[in-house]
This record gives C-alpha cells, sequence and structure tokens, in this order.
C-alpha cells in the first residue's frame, strides 16, 4: 500500500510570534512567507521515533531540523525539556513491556548500525529516541535525564559530512537531526530492519534542502 501520506500543504492559518509580529505557520513554526509544509510528506516507519528536544534547540525556528523531522515522520513524537526523568510519557514508552526503547547516540557500548549489531526484540515495538539539540546541550540533558542515559544505545559511522552547509558544524561528525534520522532509516533497512527506500529518503529530507535554499538566499547566506 501507499506508505506516505499527502504532503501537509499550505499553512493551515497564521499566528504572530511575539518577538517578530508577522504570520507564522502554525504547522511548521516558521514565517508564512517560508513555510515548509507543501515540501513535508510524511513518511511511514516501522520504527517509532522520539526526539527529546532541547528548549535552546526549540527556540531556532530558522534552521532547526528536529520540527520537520518529527513532521516528516508519520510514526514520531516530540518533546521539549532538559530533565525528563519524570515525564509521564517517556517513561510510559521506556516501562512498556511492549517496547524495545533505544537511544540514537555514540558511545563505547553503543551497537554500531554500520556493522548490523543491532538486534530489534522481535515481538516489540523499536522505538529510537534522538536528542535533537547541539553536542554540548545533548551531553546537558543525558546528565539531567537518567532516564534516557540508561538505555541501549545504537549508533553509526559518520562516513561522509553534514551537508547543512548553512551551518558550521563543530565537527566533520556531527549531522543535523534529520539527517541523522536519514542515516539511521537507511543502515535500519540495508539490516532488514525497515522498509526506508530512496523514494522515502528524498522525502524525509526534502524540506531540509529547502530551508537551506532559503537560508542562502539571504544576504550573508552560506553556499556550498
Amino acid at each position: 500500500g501507499d506508505r506516505t501520506g499527502p504532503p501537509l500543504g499550505n499553512c493551515a492559518g497564521a499566528s504572530r510570534t511575539e518577538n517578530m509580529f508577522r504570520p507564522c505557520c502554525h504547522t511548521c513554526r516558521r514565517p508564512r512567507a517560508t513555510c515548509l509544509c507543501d515540501h513535508i510528506t510524511p513518511v511511514s516507519t516501522r520504527t517509532h521515533f522520539v526526539l527529546l528536544t532541547h528548549p535552546r534547540e526549540f527556540r531556532k525556528t530558522r534552521i532547526g531540523t528536529g520540527r520537520i523531522t518529527h513532521l516528516s515522520l508519520s510514526s514520531s513524537e516530540v518533546h521539549v525539556g532538559i530533565d525528563f526523568r519524570r515525564h509521564g510519557r517517556v517513561n510510559a514508552l521506556i516501562d512498556d513491556p511492549d517496547t524495545d526503547c533505544r537511544l540514537l547516540y555514540p558511545g563505547p557500548d553503543a551497537q554500531n548500525l554500520c556493522r548490523g549489531e543491532y538486534r530489534p526484540h522481535p515481538a516489540r515495538l523499536p522505538v529510537f529516541f534522538l536528542i535533537d539539540s547541539t553536542w554540548a546541550c545533548a551531553r546537558q540533558l543525558l546528565r539531567r535525564s537518567a532516564n534516557v542515559r540508561g538505555l541501549p544505545r545504537v549508533g553509526f559511522d559518520v562516513t561522509a559530512p553534514s551537508r547543512f552547509t548553512i551551518k558550521r558544524q563543530p565537527r566533520q561528525e556531527c549531522l543535523a537531526t534529520v539527517e541523522a534520522a536519514h542515516r539511521c532509516l537507511t543502515l535500519l533497512s540495508v539490516n532488514g530492519h525497515e522498509d526506508f527506500g530512496p523514494a522515502d529518503g528524498r522525502l524525509l529530507l526534502a524540506p531540509f534542502r529547502r530551508i537551506m535554499e532559503i537560508q542562502r538566499g539571504y544576504p550573508g547566506g552560506y553556499r556550498s
């Protein structure tokens, strides 16, 4: 059957931000003039993704990619905060006997998706937690959130630099949130744990590419 939903379409309505006094899209949270919804087509996945967004990242409405990652993945949810120890929904997912929760984050004990080390539980829903923030803020979030920090980790090798050319990354291996989700799903598919093909990948990255086109159009915008 059809694995994707219809494009989100134009802004359903407009609201005014407190700071900028210009109409914004309720859905993608960008200024209405640069709304991304026409470029977003939700993709279905077997894996459920939980994005934990640091408040500093949540405020990056122009170039943050966590929001578009959530909107582009049908089976996903996003929660904003730093300390998730007492977060009802997060704890419910972790404690649910029918879920197999993992943290997509590097570490010495992380199962490497590139080497096929990850093996999902056959009878449980795979749930991947992604931290949507800078590396410094991600470390702060994990220090505060022992329940998330204690999850088994999965990771992957970064074989190419980020395509997020409008933003200077601190290290070559740093990827935008949507790029990390794309890489993760691609490798899960290679190992037979997902049905995520090139067409799905193009849909997932479409709003990301549009963000870069928009930002490059501004004076002083980065160009690759």
